[in-house]
């Protein structure tokens, strides 16, 4: 979608250490932050009450600002998810000098299961877009010719070791002895003749 913005996180549950994956929307100037095992969805809308709210604590002076906390307090692993017994979640958020928790509401069945593949469509698209961006960057540029490098000499021009002088090798004539070189054959070379009469 136009203007969309998304961001993912992993957060761990307070007491069982379950993975929640935590993920903050941006469409257009407005923020939502979505809190999903796979199956269930919690959620917040950051709004203006929201942000009133903190001011009394921490001076913020946008929403802007507001969020990098957030984003911060998430990158840097000071999070973590508290389920309530109510079906509601609190995403405990340490961000220095005070505590910025915000509680999330449990999204209803058909609203989250559409969430959840709308998340899941998303991801693999982001994936997707990645690795053409990948192999495009990797690829021949038309009209210019790469030759990739190897390290293994396998492949690399074969360099010949210097021994001393080298004598030139004349070619051998046909006819010439291949123990005397230069030499001609006396005769011509022939099988062993064994007499096929007995002796007496």
């Amino acid at each position: 979608m136009e203007g969309k913005q998304l961001s993912y996180y992993m957060v761990l549950e307070d007491t069982t250490k379950d993975k929640f994956l935590c993920y903050i929307k941006k469409l257009n100037e407005t923020h939502n932050i979505y809190l999903t095992d796979a199956t269930d969805v919690w959620s917040i809308d950051v709004s203006e009450d929201l942000l009133s709210q903190f001011r009394e604590k921490v001076l913020l002076k946008s929403t802007e600002e507001y969020m990098r906390k957030i984003r911060s307090a998430l990158g840097t692993g000071c999070s973590a998810v508290l389920l309530q017994p109510s079906g509601g979640a609190v995403l405990r958020v340490d961000s220095s000098p005070t505590d910025l928790s915000l509680p999330l509401a449990r999204l209803d069945r058909l609203p989250a299961r559409a969430e959840v593949k709308e998340l899941l469509f998303g991801m693999a698209a982001h994936l997707s877009q990645s690795s053409r961006q990948q192999a495009a960057a990797q690829s021949v540029s038309p009209g210019k010719t790469h030759y990739k490098r190897h390290n293994n000499t396998e492949f690399g021009p074969r360099v010949q070791r210097k021994a001393g002088p080298t004598v030139p090798l004349s070619k051998r004539v046909a006819g010439d002895s291949l123990i005397n070189p230069g030499t001609k054959k006396k005769c011509q070379t022939t099988g062993v003749a064994f007499d096929d009469t007995e002796e007496d």
